[in-house]
């Protein structure tokens, strides 16, 4: 299977979809035939230009180690099998997302008709133990690993809800995880979050757009942060809802000879568009968001992407297992390049809540209020993914630097020579310290006290009712 050159073929970037066997067995020597037949292909096809001399007596790990390229895999028959239904989003278990925090790990969401909705699982049910045994709280893997297993077998979940604890009998069935989000903002202001370049995400996307327009699109945000990529195929039809016709990518193979991936038959879209990307952001979110780009229909708020601008093909080798290898290099279509570099916002903006926030305004919603709950954070009244973490030390309450800054349309620039960050805002520099009491910096964030930074900005409201507390700004005022 290819990523983008093969027209005919399901194809993919970070992933594969189709699979071709192109080795015939009975041409190669009956002893360690897998290893010849890796040889044949990687000295034929991978994009550095290795020959099939050049891997003389090496074995299939060596081969592929050697290369130095992480994109280029040999899979199991089994390993196959896993990697083709993580193409289609599908997994067997008991059909929730789950998160953690600092009381364990609890159900976020639950799908619809899933295992867990029949079970009767909640949000916000805290996992305890799966069939009598208890999870590591400190541990997504511990609950997720015990969960999933065979279709049609079944198996108990202790979940800790409120103050009791409460015992299901869960009975495993295949679920396709959503990864095509949508909602609706006031002032006609739609997001579409795309999480996976699925086989059929580009289905979702084509529906949920449309009930988007037809409550009243005026603005769209379409959010691929987090989105480690998927099928060529699928971007490319997204791209079809916003370019008539052109080249998605241009690619470039082994002897530098370019097939570029065109396609035509698609339509435009007379709103605004802001695509939320970040340093996560690759494969075929990169080939999403340069395209669109570069065709002036969209304009990318975040940071730089990940920069993986390389195209793969998997070729099915005769016992079942198969190689996923490198063959392309790909730019966009006007020729920029994305391997190692990636795609550079038009609008930089580093921070979750800040990406979101500077979007809205963007899109035409200068009013924002955040509500924070223990598990939930909302954005003017819709709830979203984008976190707005709170710190609180000493009697104080902080918060991320970047995305106050965001709600009052200040900018922010650390200062080094004087420790401070400073915040520029329409009436000039407002320069914090790291000093107790002002300013924390943990991984890199920067989290100001709430009462300093409203010195500075008193059209900030900060509200706080328990454990949930409210922020409201208008931009610029």
């Amino acid at each position: 299977m290819k990523h983008t050159g093969m027209k005919t073929m399901k194809v993919t970037l970070a992933a594969a979809a189709t699979f071709l066997a192109v080795i015939p067995a009975q041409a190669m020597a009956q002893e360690d035939i897998q290893t010849q037949q890796v040889r044949q292909i990687l000295g034929t096809m991978h994009v550095s230009g290795v020959t099939e001399n050049d891997l003389q007596g090496e074995s299939i790990q060596q081969m592929v180690e050697g290369l130095k390229d992480p994109y280029t895999v040999y899979f199991t028959k089994d390993e196959l099998n896993q990697f083709s239904s993580s193409l289609e989003n599908n997994y067997v278990g008991m059909g929730a997302r789950i998160g953690m925090d600092e009381s364990g790990v609890y159900i976020s969401e639950v799908f619809p008709d899933s295992a867990a909705e029949a079970a009767g699982l909640k949000v916000d049910d805290y996992i305890v133990a799966v069939d009598g045994v208890a999870i590591d709280k400190n541990s997504i893997d511990s609950a997720r690993d015990k969960i999933i297993g065979v279709e049609g077998t079944k198996t108990k979940i202790t979940v800790q809800r409120g103050d009791q604890q409460v015992t299901v009998d869960l009975t495993r069935k295949s679920v396709n995880v959503p990864e095509v989000y949508s909602k609706s903002f006031s002032n006609g202001v739609g997001y579409i979050q795309i999480t996976d370049f699925s086989s059929d995400a580009d289905e979702d996307f084509d529906k949920q757009l449309a009930d988007l327009k037809a409550k009243g699109l005026k603005a769209l945000i379409l959010d691929v942060r987090n989105n480690p990529g998927g099928l060529v195929d699928t971007a490319e039809n997204i791209a079809k809802h916003f370019v008539k016709e052109g080249a998605l990518i241009h690619t470039k193979d082994r002897n530098g000879v370019d097939d570029p991936v065109t396609f035509n038959g698609g339509s435009t879209i007379d709103v605004p568009v802001y695509i939320l990307a970040n340093e996560n952001s690759a494969s075929a979110s990169e080939v999403l968001s340069g395209a669109l780009q570069d065709y002036n229909v969209a304009k990318v708020v975040g940071v730089q992407t990940f920069g993986k601008g390389s195209v793969q093909q998997i070729l099915q080798l005769d016992d079942g297992s198969a190689l996923k290898v490198t063959i392309e290099e790909y730019l966009t279509p006007k020729m920029r390049k994305v391997n190692k570099v990636g795609i550079t916002p038009d609008v930089e903006v580093d921070g979750s809540a800040a990406q979101l926030i500077t979007a809205l305004h963007l899109a035409g919603i200068s009013d924002v209020q955040v509500e924070v709950s223990k598990h939930k954070v909302t954005y003017n009244g819709v709830e979203m993914t984008a976190g707005f973490p709170i710190v609180r030390e000493n009697g104080h309450m902080y918060m991320p630097t970047r995305a106050l800054a965001a709600l009052v349309d200040a900018k922010i620039t650390w200062n080094d020579a004087n420790r401070t960050v400073d915040v520029t805002a329409a009436d000039g520099v407002h320069a914090i310290p790291v000093e107790a009491d002002k300013l924390l910096i943990d991984n890199g964030t920067s989290y100001v006290n709430v009462d300093v930074f409203d010195d500075y900005f008193p059209e900030l409201t900060v509200k706080e009712q328990g454990e949930n507390v409210t922020i409201s700004a208008v931009k610029g005022n």
